[in-house]
Order: structure tokens, then sequence, then C-alpha cells
């Protein structure tokens, strides 16, 4: 057999880096047999894509249009580096004993490259493949993903500490005349929260129409934007539910008055600064659904931030359990002070109190990690990958 393992190990152990860290690891192979081989070299990337299939109307010959379906897409690159841990780019050829094999290999991050995302029409990735060139014969090779984060601290975001009050309000129409007012009022304590954080939503109904509310309902949606610039210029838009809850009914002529908690799950940050193919904002969508097919529902919604560093003046978080820490340091980057914990939370000067976050995964991943032109055969390709992000404890809500 002769290639017994082939793996890459991060020194991270949640392979979590904020940009300007440094990322260290280690390519594994263990074998089982003699191998000769040219050289191993690792490829470190950053980059986003996007992809989508889109119809357009294309005038043939005879002067008629017909839709075409056509693929349209955006590339865009952070960094790229490619370095020899055994060998050289020569055709010098170098046999590898049997055992087990272990180079160690780093890369700096550049300070502003925005944080990991994955989506159905598009991602922001980073990766590391490790390339056992071999002479006459096919390569081996291997490739793993690792998360970035582009840190959003919400005490520096200019609206985020601010409290919402939202007012809807609407009339049916009953036979020949107008009905009384349903009248739903929304609030928030803040605008801006982090995952872990629970969202306290206020809730007022006065329903003075004669029309029963059958539930009101409170989501919380990342609304993201793709752009494509090959062959064509085009964007894309696509509203994805985060988390919701509802409540109800309310009847005809009644009232209800209560809070309820949009808890936040491991989501990246708002906006996906540094990026320029991908935007992304969260709203919080209020829908008041009525009975009666013949009515409108009352519908209304409100910008929310997510961010990595929450607001210190609303609420403090706690500090995770002594499990969640890992024992290993890592490399932070010299401007900022340290906490213990790793990734660190970098903004520890300004809000020295503030507890580590632990580092958990999305649940939005990638299938697979294979670009196009790459082999099938790569190992790792088809693990599924989930970036983490920092999550915060905080007292559960009464």
């Amino acid at each position: 057999m002769g290639l017994k393992d082939f793996k890459i190990v991060f020194d991270n152990p949640w392979n979590t880096y904020y940009g300007g860290q440094t990322v260290t690891g280690r390519i594994v192979v263990v074998l089982d047999s003699p191998k000769r081989i040219r050289n191993i070299h690792v490829k470190i990337v950053g980059q986003a894509n996007t992809c989508w299939s889109s119809d357009k109307q294309e005038q043939n010959n005879e002067g008629r249009y017909e839709n075409e379906t056509q693929t349209v897409s955006a590339h865009e690159e952070y960094f790229s580096m490619k370095y020899y841990v055994v060998g050289s780019a020569s055709d010098s050829e170098i046999d590898l004993p049997i055992g087990e094999h272990v180079y160690p290999f780093t890369c700096s991050l550049p300070v502003n490259i925005p944080s990991s995302f994955e989506s159905h029409y598009g991602h922001i990735r980073y990766t590391v493949k490790a390339i056992m060139d071999r002479p006459w014969k096919f390569d081996h090779e291997v490739k793993t993903a690792f998360t970035v984060i582009s840190m959003l601290n919400l005490n520096e975001e200019p609206g985020a500490a601010e409290p919402v009050q939202i007012e809807l309000s609407k009339t049916f129409c009953c036979l020949c005349c107008g009905t009384a007012p349903l009248n739903v009022n929304v609030s928030l304590p803040v605008r801006g929260y982090v995952p872990g954080q629970s969202i306290p939503v206020k809730v007022n109904v006065e329903n003075f129409s004669g029309v029963t509310v059958d539930s009101i309902n409170l989501i919380l949606r990342k609304i993201i934007t793709f752009h494509a610039n090959s062959p064509r210029s085009e964007t894309k838009k696509d509203k994805i539910v985060v988390t919701q809850v509802s409540k109800g009914p309310v009847e005809g002529g009644g009232t209800a008055d209560y809070v309820q908690n949009l808890d936040i799950p491991p989501v990246p940050p708002s906006n996906l600064k540094y990026c320029g193919i991908i935007d992304l904002v969260y709203n919080l969508k209020i829908e008041a659904h009525v009975s009666g097919w013949y009515h409108l529902n009352l519908k209304g919604s409100t910008l929310i931030y997510i961010g990595t560093v929450p607001l210190i003046n609303y609420q403090t978080p706690i500090a995770p359990p002594i499990e969640d820490y890992p024992t290993k340091p890592t490399d932070y980057p010299p401007e900022q002070p340290v906490l213990p914990s790793a990734p660190p939370a970098p903004s520890t000067n300004l809000y020295p109190e503030l507890p580590p976050p632990s580092y958990e995964e999305s649940m939005y991943g990638a299938k697979s990690l294979r670009d196009r032109n790459e082999s099938e055969h790569m190992l790792g390709i088809m693990s599924h990958f989930a970036p983490r992000y920092p999550v915060y404890k905080f007292t559960p809500p009464q």
C-alpha cells in the first residue's frame, strides 16, 4: 500500500484564527513501505467565490428571443502562499523510509481579511492543501479548512447600543367598511447582539379589529447578497431564517403583552467586512398572521447587528466552563493582549473583564472542499466543514 496516512493537523484546538494571527500546524505522513517522491509542498489560500445559474433572454438569428441558462460567478483572493516542507521544485528525487514523518507549516494571516462564510451560492474559505509530488505517478493530496474571524466590536458600531421601537398598525376591509386597527408594538433594549445571547423581544398587541390574530411570529433572518461579474454583472439575494419564535392567538377585541427570547446560534458577524462579492445583514421580521384568506398579514422588520464582541454596558458575559479552555497556548498578534483562550477575543485591552468565548460550529457548512479543476481523489475534500464562530455565555433570561 505504501501510504498509510496523510493528514493536516492544526496546533489550534479549534482551527480558528483572527486576522493578523499566525496559523501553525503539521503535515503528517505515515508509510508502511518506502516511497520515492520529488517533494511535499503546502498551499495555503484565502479566497471567496460566488456562483449560480441564471436565465437570460437572447435574440436568435430569426429575431426571436429565447431563454438561455448561463452560469455567473465572481472570485476574490485574499492571500495565497506555497512552500516546500520536503524537497524543492527541482526534479531530484527523495526516498522516504517506513514510519511516521511530521513536517511543520506556518502562515501569517493578513490583518484585513473577511470572516469565513459558507452558503449555497457562495463562500469565503481558508484552506491548507498538502501535495506529495511523485515521479511518474499521480500525486497524493490532502486538503482541510480552517476558520478566520474578522472582529466586529459592537461597542464601536454606531447604532448597536440604541434601543429599538417598532410600531405597526393595520385595518381590514369588512364588506364596505374598514375595521378598527390592529396595533402591534415591538421593542428591543439594544440593536446589537452576539452568538450565545438572547434577544428579549417585548411584544404588545392591541387588536381592536374583529379579526383574529392566529400568531405573532418573530423571525431573525440573514439577508445575503451575492455579486457576480463574469461573464456579466448580476446580483442574487437569499433570505435565510436563523431562528424564530411565535405566540398566539389574540382574538378580535383582545390584547396581549409579553416578552419572547430569540436565542442567537453560532453565525458570522454582520457585513462580512473586507469581502467585495458577498454582503450580509441581519434583520428581525415581525409578522402578525391573521385569520381569513382575504386578509393580508401585518408585517414589519428592523436591522439587527450580530458582532463578535458584546456590548459591555448592556449585558456582561460569564466565563465558560473550565473544560472549554484549551491546554495549549497559541500565537497572538503582539499588539493584542491575550485572554486564557485560543484564539483570544482581541479587544481585551479595552475590556479586561470580558471573559473569553468558546468557538462553536455554525449550522451552515460545506459538503465538499473541492474547488474547480481539483482531483476527486484528494483526501479530506468530502469531509463536512462548518466554520466556528465566537459564542459567549450569558446568565439565562428570567
